[in-house]
């Protein structure tokens, strides 16, 4: 993907053609953020779950449930009380996931089922397959229940795994306070700052450099080095690229607890920072892993980028389209997970459905012919961070002529 184009000089005044595009662009910017809104508020009010149903599920044997004192309460037949249950949410990768525990009136935990979760389907998958929720039960809520401490991480989902481990706890802690007067010491929450946070700071300031320098061959020795630098270690090894399941999750609010998402924060807050401020893109040109993949390939065969000018400017719709709809429907579902469609993790963590692999060997061989052909024709990332440049230059144009409006008055 190119970097976000320039604005323009303010005091160049624009032709009649280029402010009748200005008008179109900007009133399809605002249809934009209205269709975004209304599958917002459409994705709030119509995603409820019924969780009273389930409640047999984590409390075997009840056949009655009531609500008391904020919990689900279970009953055999005769009005015996056989547990307590009560949801818990905390943040996972791509939004928050809900789970319902149920805990007998000992202490113990009788079962965990997932009520809702957001999660992208091949990652949470990995939670399934390894049965990670069975593991809680028989634990007392006295325990410590941490990953890597008396519970088993899973690993390529960890983040999934984390919330899982989180919301347990929540609904733990409540059912322990309000069901069987307990409480439990709050749990402390330690900050994860390592590796992968430090690289990703490093490529930031290196793009930041290198887009800054005046002689070109250095320029392009700097870009490739962030180029190979983001593909093995934001690609290959740590497998955390910018998707449009970040966008989504950004708005719909399901952002992650920062203590152990500072990576997040940094590459999604950077982008947007650095694209409003400066109108440059700083990941997709310098150091998104994919695009280094596709670029790496075009060097190979010697592949240029394929823009025809009868055909450009639909293919840019498209794109558009494409991301558009990928928004809304992640909003509407309140699923970012499920309406991503890039090859990233076929690619870097060599997972995927037979439809992924077919997709993911296409752009391959499409790559040996077109520089960056899923950049420039497919990519949700980039008409976002456009969307974002576009309406930098508004805001821009809009201050500019107000304050010369008011200083004229």
């Amino acid at each position: 993907m190119a970097e976000a184009k320039p604005s323009i000089p303010l005091n160049v005044k624009p032709t009649a053609s280029k402010q009748k595009r200005n008008v179109r662009d900007r009133r399809l910017m605002a249809a934009t953020v209205l269709i975004v809104l209304a599958a917002w508020v459409y994705g709030y009010f119509a995603n409820g779950t019924d969780v009273a149903p389930m409640v047999p599920e984590v409390i075997p044997g009840a056949t009655r449930v009531v609500i008391e004192n904020g919990l689900f309460v279970g009953r055999d037949a005769t009005g015996n009380v056989l547990g307590y249950a009560a949801v818990g949410e905390a943040p996972g990768y791509a939004g928050p996931i809900e789970v319902l525990v149920g805990v007998d009136p000992a202490g113990t935990i009788l079962g965990v089922a997932i009520v809702k979760q957001r999660e992208s389907p091949g990652f949470f998958r990995l939670i399934e397959n390894r049965d990670f929720v069975a593991q809680y039960a028989s634990k007392a809520v006295t325990d410590p229940l941490k990953l890597g401490g008396d519970l088993d991480a899973v690993t390529g989902a960890t983040v999934s795994a984390e919330g899982v481990a989180m919301s347990v706890k929540t609904a733990v802690s409540q059912i322990a306070a309000d069901g069987l007067n307990i409480t439990l010491p709050p749990e402390k929450r330690q900050i994860q700052f390592g590796a992968p946070e430090i690289i990703l700071l490093l490529l930031f300031l290196s793009g930041y450099i290198g887009h800054k320098l005046r002689s070109q061959a250095w320029k392009r020795r700097v870009r490739w080095g962030t180029l190979i630098a983001g593909m093995i270690l934001l690609g290959f090894v740590y497998t955390a690229p910018f998707t449009i399941t970040m966008v989504i999750s950004l708005l719909s609010g399901y952002w992650p607890d920062w203590h152990n998402n500072l990576y997040w924060y940094f590459l999604l807050g950077g982008i947007i920072f650095v694209t409003t401020v400066d109108a440059k893109n700083p990941y997709c040109h310098w150091f998104c892993p994919f695009g280094a993949f596709q670029e790496c390939l075009s060097v190979v065969t010697g592949a240029k980028v394929y823009r025809p000018r009868e055909w450009n400017e639909a293919l840019k719709w498209v794109q558009r389209g494409l991301a558009l709809g990928a928004i809304v429907l992640g909003l509407v579902l309140r699923r970012p997970g499920a309406a991503g469609y890039e090859p990233f993790g076929t690619l870097f963590d060599f997972r995927g459905t037979a439809v992924a692999w077919i997709f993911l060997v296409l752009i391959v061989l499409a790559s040996l012919v077109v520089k960056r052909p899923f950049c420039n024709y497919l990519c949700p990332l980039d008409p976002v961070v456009d969307f974002i440049a576009a309406g930098r230059r508004w805001v821009r144009e809009s201050w500019q002529k107000w304050t010369k409006k008011t200083a004229n008055a």
